[in-house]
């Protein structure tokens, strides 16, 4: 018996889909940042952090990228279990804007752009008890929605992390 069809037809081919390369996150400390998302998360380190500065390396890629006033960013290279890379970038000088360093979704979520990354993991309750046992804070409550698991924290510097117990495409998919 042939498989259903699908419920959207394929995208053509200069439509495909690309893949996430990897996501970058700003935050005051790359090392403390690192462990936590090692310890926690399971991440892995990919390779020793790295720091690139103006005055040493002026052809830095980097600087060629940023704005002239960046002088110095630390960077640590991290892999998501699915092999997503996910950078953490500790701004040296200048130093972040916010006066602790913290991201703050109270106030940042209304604003465009990214406001959080989402994590699958089988046990969404149990990796929200780790997590908040090393330094993360729940936001709102753990939720069902289209009878999954889903919840939201920050980490011990305020990015947002979403833990759910199923991949996205699992959880959006026909749905009308």
């Amino acid at each position: 018996m042939a498989p259903p069809p699908p419920s959207h037809p394929p995208p053509p081919p200069e439509q495909t889909p690309h893949n996430f390369n990897h996501i970058a996150v700003s935050v005051p400390d790359a090392a403390a940042a690192a462990k936590w998302y090692t310890t926690v998360l399971g991440f892995h380190e990919l390779r020793p952090m790295s720091t690139a500065d103006r005055a040493l390396h002026p052809d830095n890629a980097i600087f060629k990228i940023y704005p002239p006033d960046l002088q110095r960013v630390r960077i640590a290279y991290l892999s998501t279990g699915d092999g997503v890379g996910f950078e953490l970038f500790e701004f040296l000088e200048p130093r972040i804007a916010e006066p602790d360093g913290r991201a703050n979704f109270a106030a940042d979520y209304k604003r465009g752009g990214f406001f959080h990354v989402g994590v699958t993991t089988s046990d969404v309750e149990g990796l929200a008890t780790k997590a908040v046992a090393a330094g993360a804070k729940r936001i709102g409550e753990t939720v069902q929605v289209f009878g999954y698991e889903a919840m939201y924290l920050e980490d011990p510097w305020g990015n947002v992390v979403e833990l759910l117990n199923c991949s996205f495409e699992r959880l959006m998919s026909n749905r009308g």
